[in-house]
């Protein structure tokens, strides 16, 4: 597998990462994406549920619009948020 050395790019956060992201951005800015708003769609075993009894967690669905923060993450930045996974 051959993966492409990392460079800035725009990270698109609409939940906690609004608040606390796990990495250094180089510019912050407030978005709206079209289409898509949040919704607890997602299901959830570990954070909101059991395997049992599956909970809900904040994800996107289709429709409407969501307001959000991009963050432009530089090289470096990017480097080590690869690393974290």
């Amino acid at each position: 597998m051959h993966i492409e050395e990392p460079g800035n790019f725009w990270f698109f956060a609409y939940g906690s990462l609004m608040w606390g992201p796990p990495f250094q951005a180089t510019e912050t800015l407030p978005a709206r994406l079209h289409g898509y708003h949040r919704s607890f769609c997602v299901s959830s075993k570990t954070y909101r549920g059991t395997p049992a009894r599956p909970g809900l967690s904040l994800g996107m669905d289709s429709g409407s619009s969501c307001y959000c923060i991009v963050y432009l993450i530089g090289k470096k930045a990017c480097e080590e948020a690869i690393a974290e996974i």
